[in-house]
């Protein structure tokens, strides 16, 4: 049933009937005999019809006419969108940080939230528990970095012997306190970026390119983060440096042939290097043990020499301790040990004193013989 201004109840007039005409029925007050009608004990069902027609007469005098009635309509659906966009989603992995007129408000923790809408409160949503990665000296495509490109004004740095190296290097970092990482720094990610290039540029001026390429990466990387740790902890970032990985660390293509062959010069070097130590070390403990001996031969010469002299000045003592005693006795006794030391290995001729004409001419014959066999048979 239609219940327009031009229309109501009682026909197209909108007018009620006079007394003397048939009053319409209405599907209202229907007379039943069932429930609600004359014959039953409940209350009849309320005058929906008077109630809504009474509502209408209140408020006609304020409903809108034409083109009014469209703008009021339109302002309205606008209003409700625009309450309606102030409802944001926040990510398990962000905070919500709700700015009112530019100025800081409040943070909100993840999940379904509502702010003012714009330009009232905006809200931003930063990443604070994941890891933020920041490439240096290249850029990957992918995850696999089969498509890496290079970034030589990145990467190209001096060393203290000041040879030119290439470095490229991963940053990973995340957000420690979120109003400094909002409002003390402009673009926070760049600020990283040319921090960290700048830490890393800083610890290669102050090494030498063999230490760079060989056992000093781990402890370039590790200087390169405390140096751009406190970097970030002077300008107040509130940012927290997790780790510095150092992808590339090698000489510019241009010098690889140059460079190769020094390299090749100082394994040449190294192995030269150890054969000669090998050589040291076998050389070295021999002499050392031939200078051993000789001191051991020679302090077995001298203790021999001191118990020789020792036992000889004991026995001259002794000598001397019997001679004071029996002195013919004793000077009989060393002329004849004297004389047996002195002829005891001499060729000795014996000739008997006795009466006679004297002297026995005497031919050493043996001696004769021993000369003719020396010399050879004529």
């Amino acid at each position: 049933m239609s219940w327009n201004d031009d229309d109501g109840p009682w026909g197209p007039s909108g007018k009620k009937p006079s007394s003397g005409s048939k009053k319409p029925e209405n599907p209202w007050t229907r007379k039943s005999s069932g429930p609600g009608g004359p014959d039953s004990h409940m209350p009849p069902p309320p005058d929906w019809e008077g109630m809504v027609k009474k509502f209408k007469e209140t408020f006609a005098p304020l409903k809108p006419k034409g083109q009014l009635h469209a703008f009021v309509l339109a302002i309205a659906a606008f209003f409700i969108i625009w309450l309606l966009s102030g409802f944001y989603m926040v990510s398990a992995d962000q905070l919500g940080v709700v700015m009112r007129f530019g100025a800081f408000e409040r943070t909100e923790m993840p999940g379904l939230r509502y702010h003012l809408p714009t330009p009232i409160e905006e809200v931003f949503l930063p990443v604070v528990t994941s890891q933020n990665e920041i490439q240096i000296g290249f850029r990957r495509g992918s995850r696999s970095g089969d498509d890496a490109r290079d970034i030589p004004q990145e990467s190209m740095m001096l060393t203290q012997d000041e040879n030119v190296i290439d470095v490229q290097f991963t940053v990973f970092w995340r957000v420690n306190d979120v109003s400094k990482f909002m409002f003390e720094i402009r673009d926070p990610v760049d600020t990283v970026k040319m921090a960290a290039e700048s830490a890393m540029r800083e610890v290669i001026g102050q090494n030498k390119l063999q230490f760079a390429l060989t056992e000093g990466r781990s402890q370039i990387a590790d200087e390169a983060r405390a140096r751009l740790q406190a970097l970030m902890d002077e300008y107040n970032a509130g940012v927290v440096i997790s780790q510095i990985n150092l992808q590339t660390v090698s000489v510019p293509d241009e010098v690889k042939a140059a460079f190769q062959d020094v390299v090749n010069a100082r394994l040449d070097q190294e192995r030269f290097q150890n054969q000669a130590a090998a050589h040291v070390n076998k050389v070295i403990p021999d002499a050392k043990g031939q200078a051993a001996q000789i001191v051991q031969q020679a302090m077995a010469y001298r203790d021999q020499k001191i118990a020789i002299a020792k036992g000889e000045a004991d026995r001259f003592k002794e000598v001397l301790a019997a001679y004071n005693m029996s002195r013919d006795v004793t000077s009989k006794r060393l002329y004849l040990e004297t004389m047996e030391a002195v002829l005891g290995n001499a060729n000795k001729v014996v000739v008997e004193k006795g009466s006679g004409s004297g002297i026995v001419p005497y031919f050493p014959l043996r001696d004769l013989t021993r000369s003719k066999v020396e010399g050879g048979a004529p």
